[in-house]
């Protein structure tokens, strides 16, 4: 069985319920949480970057969800909220990733920069929120998220939970976890590897 992040009430959907109430405990920190993203920023560390408060990103970084391809829906029903309806929708219908300038277009991160001025500009803008005393910030914050939770963003990545534990009944989805999680004789070093080719094979030429 594989661990969970916090412990949930048994049944289906108990993993992606624990993975999402691990994202809003980052959430509801009082502190705010910055995410500073270079690199491949794929499915899980998608959405953990994305319970960050403040996300910026390398104008080369790769941000996306492949595993809509073959496994199943994100944890975390994040994208229509940073990105849009019609972003959103095309990340999930496609599993195609974004640019870190194309992430911060679209919405799901703040600002993009060149990969070698990244953290340095990450620095000057975590000392300028730093600035702000902790007593008063944690309500600045807090203050945003609440106007989210009113427009039912809580609630929604919630029910998302039931959705993805569904998407991973599917034929597709189960047919993808045997090719990835094989084990025993019939498992061949590098198949994981293989399981990602052969599932991205045809996606090679993103437009995001």
């Amino acid at each position: 069985m594989v661990p969970i992040p916090s412990f949930e009430a048994g049944g289906d959907g108990m993993f992606q319920r624990s993975v999402v109430a691990s994202w809003f405990a980052m959430w509801d920190l009082a502190k705010p949480v910055i995410a500073q993203v270079h690199g491949n920023c794929l499915a899980g560390g998608s959405e953990l970057a994305s319970a960050c408060d403040l996300v910026y990103v390398a104008a080369d970084a790769k941000i996306g969800y492949p595993p809509v391809r073959k496994m199943g829906l994100p944890d975390t029903q994040i994208f229509p909220w940073v990105c849009g309806m019609r972003g959103a929708m095309e990340l999930m219908l496609t599993g195609d990733s974004m640019s870190g300038v194309e992430a911060a277009r679209l919405g799901w991160a703040n600002r993009s920069f060149p990969r070698e001025e990244l953290e340095d500009e990450v620095m000057k803008i975590a000392s300028r929120v730093a600035r702000i005393p902790t007593d008063l910030l944690q309500f600045n914050k807090r203050s945003v998220h609440r106007a989210m939770e009113v427009m039912g963003m809580r609630t929604a990545i919630r029910y998302g939970t039931d959705l993805q534990a569904l998407s991973f009944h599917t034929e597709t989805s189960k047919d993808a976890m045997q090719s990835f999680t094989k084990r025993g004789s019939g498992y061949e070093k590098g198949g994981v590897a293989k399981a990602f080719r052969e599932r991205d094979a045809g996606f090679e030429k993103s437009k995001l």
